[in-house]
């Protein structure tokens, strides 16, 4: 898995050292440096082992990604086109929302899929892109709150799936 760039980002916004990231996975300090600088992949068991080991939701996202990399959204950081604020996705994260319940106003899922015409697939399809766009901005915004405001993206987490299963939401 090529993860050294998220690696090294997770490592530098923690403050871990190489040295500090190979003692908790139990590994060699020079195979997280081949890793960070793309000489050497990481095993699928390795990333996540670091995942697990670390509370960093950016982090985590950015290693799903890797594993599952057109089922996971990628963050929207670093693009030119937004700031990484927690102001500014508020604010597309919103803006989102209304577009996909508007869009969503317009399409008619009552007829059962077999018996939609090309036009409403059509409509379901961008109905679907648009839910993409409103993942990516949610779980950048989740990362971004995390970051600023020190709350474990992972402890609330467990807390919403402990509350789903309770209320049969979930296995």
């Amino acid at each position: 898995m090529n993860i050294g760039k998220s690696l090294k980002d997770m490592r530098e916004r923690n403050g871990l050292s190489q040295k500090n990231v190979a003692d908790d996975l139990y590994v060699d300090q020079s195979m997280i440096s081949k890793i960070e600088l793309g000489k050497r992949m990481a095993s699928e068991e390795l990333a996540e082992k670091s995942v697990n080991r670390y509370n960093d939701a950016q982090y985590g996202f950015e290693v799903a990604r890797e594993i599952a990399q057109y089922y996971i959204t990628p963050l929207i950081i670093g693009g030119k086109a937004i700031e990484w604020h927690r102001l500014t996705l508020k604010e597309m994260f919103k803006h989102e929302l209304t577009e996909v319940i508007d869009l969503f106003d317009e399409i008619s899922l009552i007829k059962p899929p077999e018996h939609i015409n090309q036009q409403e697939r059509i409509q379901v399809s961008e109905g679907i892109k648009e839910l993409l766009d409103v993942q990516a901005v949610t779980n950048s915004f989740i990362v971004r709150l995390e970051q600023e405001y020190n709350i474990s993206v992972r402890d609330c987490m467990r807390d919403r799936v402990s509350k789903w299963k309770s209320e049969w939401l979930i296995k």
